[in-house]
């Protein structure tokens, strides 16, 4: 397999995608503290930012087997900092 090399586009695109996640997340996390149960909003967060993650590898990987690695860079960098914060507000929350 060959390897790209590394361009300005598929980099701004994956800082896009870190960008736009933890944008979306922040959002998300504020709606859950103004509810009553915030305990069960941060587990449908964090199961969110799951799903996300897992469907963004798989569309990532599809786009990067057809040579769009600004597109999977976008896609594999969205989830990261949904569930690397959800992991931390879990812990946080429940030990």
């Amino acid at each position: 397999m060959e390897t790209h090399p590394l361009s300005k586009s598929t980099v701004v695109a994956g800082l896009g995608g870190l960008i736009l996640g933890h944008v979306v997340w922040l959002v998300a996390v504020s709606l859950a503290l103004l509810s009553t149960t915030v305990g069960l909003w941060v587990l449908i967060i964090a199961a969110a930012s799951a799903a996300l993650a897992v469907v963004g590898g798989v569309l990532g990987g599809a786009f990067y087997r057809a040579r769009a690695t600004a597109k999977a860079a976008f896609l594999w960098c969205l989830p990261a900092a949904p569930v690397l914060l959800s992991v931390v507000v879990l812990g946080v929350t429940y030990l």
